[in-house]
C-alpha cells in the first residue's frame, strides 16, 4: 500500500489536471456533444490506466487478504466486516460520483479523491504498523497495544539482527 497508493495519487492528479485543460472551453463541464482535444483525453486515460494498475497492485487486494492477520476466534466476522466495509465504500463513491462531478467539475471531482488518497497514504505511513516479516503471533502481539507501531518496528528489528547473526559468513 505504501508504493502503490502515491501512484493512485498521481494518477488521479493527472485526471484532474487533463480534465481542467479538456474542459477549458466549455466551464469545467463535459458537454455532450463538444469535440475535445484528443492530447488531453489520451491522457485522461493513461491516467486511469496508472490509477487502476496502482490500486490494483496494492490497495485493492486489501479487503481480500486481510483476513489472516485476524486470530482463528475473530476470523470470520472480522472478514465479514471489512467485506461489508470495502463494499460500503464502493457503494458511497458510485453512487456520488456523478453527483460530485456535476457540482465540483470533472476536474475537483477528481482532485477531491485524489486528496482524499493522499490522505489514506499518510495515514498508512504514520499511523499503521508494518508487520512484513513478522508471524502471525508476533503480528498478534502488535496489535494488542492499540496500533502497535512501536513494537512493530522494535520486532522488526529484533528479527533482522537474528538474521544478520544467523547469516553464513563468506569463506575467504
Amino acid at each position: 500500500m505504501v508504493f502503490s497508493a502515491p501512484g493512485m495519487v498521481i494518477g488521479l492528479t493527472l485526471a484532474s489536471i487533463a480534465f481542467h485543460y479538456m474542459t477549458i472551453h466549455t466551464s469545467g463541464n463535459l458537454v455532450t456533444g463538444v469535440h475535445y482535444p484528443q492530447g488531453w483525453a489520451s491522457i485522461v486515460l493513461l491516467s486511469m490506466i496508472i490509477f487502476v494498475a496502482s490500486y490494483a497492485t496494492g490497495l485493492g487486494n486489501v479487503p481480500w487478504q486481510q483476513g489472516e492477520l485476524f486470530s482463528l476466534d475473530v476470523r470470520g466476522i472480522g472478514t465479514s466486516l471489512s467485506t461489508a466495509t470495502n463494499w460500503a465504500a464502493n457503494f458511497l463513491i458510485g453512487s456520488t460520483y456523478l453527483s460530485l462531478m456535476s457540482a465540483i467539475t470533472p476536474s475537483g471531482a477528481f482532485g477531491f479523491y485524489a486528496g482524499l488518497c493522499l490522505l489514506g497514504w499518510l495515514f498508512c505511513v504514520f499511523c499503521f504498523p508494518d508487520v512484513s516479516g513478522l508471524s502471525l503471533e508476533e503480528v498478534q502481539r502488535v496489535f494488542k497495544a492499540g496500533y502497535g507501531i512501536r513494537e512493530s518496528e522494535r520486532l522488526r528489528r529484533v528479527k533482522r539482527e537474528i538474521l544478520k547473526k544467523e547469516k553464513p559468513k563468506p569463506n575467504g
